[in-house]
């Protein structure tokens, strides 16, 4: 969970970082202190790749803050089909999920259980998850 927090705290500090440079571009193109006509677009650029930072990445993480506070995740049984090579995220069938780079994952294949955020589809826990056996004396089978 921690990893969880400081990944957070990090967006938002990246959010945070943005926003300035929106602030300062536009006080300078205020003041006229602009010297190139390119530059005066620099603060529109800027908060435009604000926003959709915070609406693709910091918002998602901030909506989760209230379920991770109150630990109330959804879980999902499937099978890993890719880890990236950075281990941050792993897909399970189809399905892109978010995870501590630093936690032990196991193979591609594998039939596991994963509960996670419902917004930004953080990997709160992996566990293997064993088949549901099909038993063959079951009735209605001839």
């Amino acid at each position: 969970m921690k990893y969880f927090l400081a990944n957070l705290g990090l967006h938002l500090l990246v959010n945070f970082i943005l926003t300035l440079i929106v602030i300062i571009g536009s006080n300078r193109n205020n003041r006229g202190q602009t010297k190139h006509s390119l530059t005066y677009f620099v603060p529109f650029m800027v908060s435009i790749l604000t926003v959709l930072y915070m609406v693709k990445i910091t918002g998602p993480r901030l909506l989760d803050l209230t379920d991770v506070a109150g630990q109330n995740y959804y879980s999902y049984t499937g099978t890993i089909e890719e880890k990236s090579a950075f281990k941050n995220y792993l897909i399970v069938d189809g399905e892109k999920y978010f995870i501590n780079p630093l936690r032990d994952l196991p193979e591609e294949g594998s039939y596991v259980k994963i509960r996670y955020t419902r917004y930004s589809k953080y990997v709160i826990e992996v566990a293997p998850a064993e088949a549901v056996p099909i038993d063959s004396d079951s009735p209605g089978e001839a």
